[in-house]
């Protein structure tokens, strides 16, 4: 050893203070990240050291047996220091690079990372190959590559979808979760992105795979993107001699009916075409996600037939005006649909027309008043206050009633209930009900069932009683209101 050159053992003292000085840095360091970082490095600097230092070793050895087993170990080394070196960088990505843009916001999509993380590999392994057979690094980058052009003339779809895939990552126009349209044919959500494929579900449950390539080619609607918010149309076609005013009036309503229909944007409607005997209208209406769709548009769908049918509308048919108004509307109110036509009639002559505008509190949470409403045009929005704050529980719409319990046992109002458009309803007092009640007790019966049902839809108490018992408790419930009702209304 004494015959080693001199160069050589300054270049082992410079390699010995640079892992003395990391090693140093990396026990003071707090962050596990940074110590691990620290380990690997000195490891690295070792197998330098030793993976250099084995051929100078060599040449100072008159032994050819010792010669080889140095020669051998210095391969070794070399291979070591590939994978060391490897896992450096490795490590060093995640500490500096991902976890950095993490901090900054920046989201590295899985792909890139998995691309990059495969790039690392490769290099080590040419790396680790040329140490082991001692051939030159730059020789088998050359022939890797011819090997390169033959496998991707071999695999150019396959590659395509790959570069596609990475290219989506980088722009984003999707992510997962998001509801995509793929050239105005296919519908579906981003359930997984990987360096091949593009995975979607669509609203019938069903999984389709879409090639990274043609989706990099289509043309695609984010339904998510600049914002979860999607405006849905609905298109109805109308007699043409229904007011366009009274016929959009009836149309937004009908749309503000359902809870999931946003107020704000509000719905509006268009006239898309006017045909020969009839008016095409077109409801548009925003909801919070696409997702949605589906399901708020059969409910705006069945709203619209509702306040078409009591407004004597109906879909491309000619205006009706017989019955009126009002006794059309109690046609489609649970309380009176069971109720012979005459009384029914009775009912709706003795009701009241009232108008609101939007904004008007029609009854507030804890008042007296002994009105029953029935709603015949517009929505209202029910809302419970507590602790000073309101919360908005449902919305009534054309064939909807509120201020029962006021009217049939003088109690004080439950929630106050509040117009969101221009409404009509029909205001039914005490007065105008008492005759009904006073004639048929059978009705009076009727009245109670209706309104314990409508109160016991979300009793949980009551759904986990058995059929038996539950139809026991009903009546008793029904008793005990009918006995307040009779002795509000003094019957005997």
């Amino acid at each position: 050893m004494e015959n080693l050159p001199l160069h050589y053992w300054v270049y082992l003292g410079v390699i010995a203070v640079a892992m003395a000085w990391i090693a140093i840095k990396g026990l003071r360091a707090a962050d596990q990240s940074r110590r691990r970082l620290s380990g690997l490095a000195i490891l690295l600097l070792a197998a330098t050291a030793l993976w250099l230092g084995a051929p100078l070793a060599a040449q100072h050895i008159a032994s050819p047996f010792l010669q080889g087993i140095v020669q051998d170990l210095g391969r070794v080394f070399g291979v070591t220091w590939w994978l060391i070196l490897g896992l450096l960088i490795w490590v060093g990505l995640e500490r500096f690079v991902w976890r950095g843009l993490d901090k900054r916001g920046v989201l590295v999509p899985k792909l890139l990372k998995d691309v990059v993380r495969a790039l690392v590999a490769i290099l080590s392994l040419f790396g680790i190959v040329s140490a082991a057979f001692d051939q030159p690094l730059t020789g088998m980058l050359a022939a890797s590559g011819v090997i390169a052009v033959v496998i991707g003339f071999a695999m150019q779809s396959t590659l395509a979808d790959l570069f596609s895939g990475i290219a989506i990552n980088i722009e984003r126009p999707y992510r997962v979760g998001h509801w995509i349209q793929i050239d105005n044919a296919l519908t579906g959500q981003v359930v997984e992105i990987n360096w091949r494929a593009t995975r979607l579900r669509t609203a019938d449950g069903n999984t389709v795979v879409m090639p990274n390539s043609k989706l990099a080619a289509a043309q695609i609607v984010n339904f998510d993107e600049p914002a979860p918010l999607y405006r849905a149309s609905l298109q109805v076609p109308l007699d043409a001699r229904v007011p366009p005013g009274h016929a959009k009036e009836a149309l937004v309503a009908a749309a503000l009916k359902s809870m999931r229909v946003l107020t704000s944007p509000p719905p509006f409607v268009e006239t898309k075409e006017i045909r020969d005997a009839s008016v095409l209208y077109e409801v548009r209406y925003w909801v919070d996600s696409y997702a949605d769709d589906t399901a708020i548009r059969d409910e705006v769908a069945t709203s619209v037939w509702y306040a078409l049918d009591a407004a004597g509308i109906s879909p491309g048919q000619p205006l009706r005006t017989d019955p009126g108004l009002a006794e059309r509307v109690l046609e489609h109110v649970d309380l009176f649909r069971e109720v012979p036509a005459e009384m029914r009639a009775r009912v709706a002559a003795a009701s009241r027309r009232e108008i609101f505008h939007a904004g008007d509190e029609v009854v507030r949470q804890g008042e007296d008043d002994r009105s029953l409403f029935v709603v015949a045009r517009g929505v209202f929005e029910v809302s419970l206050s507590a602790n000073g704050v309101r919360r908005a529980v449902a919305r009534l719409g054309t064939g909807d009633f509120f201020g029962e319990m006021s009217l049939l046992t003088g109690e004080a109002r439950s929630a106050s209930v509040v117009a969101l458009c221009d409404t009509i309803a029909l205001e039914i007092s005490a007065e105008a009900l008492a005759p009904l009640l006073q004639s048929d007790p059978e009705f009076a019966r009727r009245l109670g069932e209706v309104v314990l049902d409508r109160r016991q839809m979300n009793d949980a108490a009551l759904r986990a009683m058995t059929p038996a018992a539950r139809r026991t408790a009903k009546r008793d419930q029904v008793d005990a209101f009918l006995a307040r009702m009779r002795a509000y209304f003094g019957i005997d």
